[in-house]
Parts: structure tokens; sequence; C-alpha cells
């Protein structure tokens, strides 16, 4: 499983699916084409149904591009609010 522990020099991140959920955490991609700046949120679980708990996730998502302009998206996490509705 990924420590969390930023990316990697080679394009990828230390992050997998499962390190990802295991935390609460929310898998966005941001586009990065100048003057766009688009985000999108993608469900972990589906991911990890297709691609397993132990993808490393990639800086740049491939094969995955913006809805609006077509550029490519870069990978972000976010902190989810409690399903239970307390405070972080």
């Amino acid at each position: 499983m990924g420590t969390g522990k930023g990316d990697k020099s080679d394009g990828l991140t230390s992050w997998t699916l499962g390190a990802i959920k295991d935390r609460h955490l929310a898998l966005e991609g941001y586009c990065q084409t100048e003057g766009c700046g688009r985000f999108f949120v993608f469900n972990v679980d589906n991911l990890i149904a297709s691609a397993g708990a132990n993808y490393v996730v990639p800086e740049i998502l491939p094969g995955i591009v913006c809805a609006e302009c077509g550029g490519t998206l870069k990978f972000k996490l976010a902190m989810k609010a409690p399903e239970d509705g307390s405070d972080f």
C-alpha cells in the first residue's frame, strides 16, 4: 500500500487507490490547460473495481481528459466530509 508521502520523479505518486480509500480521501483531477482549470471528482470505489486497490495513481491521469477542453488532468487529493456529520 502506498505511503502517501508525495510525488515520485517518474510521474507516479506513492498513493494507491486502496490507500486513498482507507484514509477517506477524495481523488480529484484538475485540468492543466491554461485558462480552464476545471476539476473532477472520481469515484474511488469504481476505480478500485476496475483497476484494483493496489493501482498506483500517476501524477497525470492517463486516458482521462477534461470534458470541457480535452486537456490533461493532474491528480490531487482532498479531504472528504465525515459520513457521520461530525467535524474534522
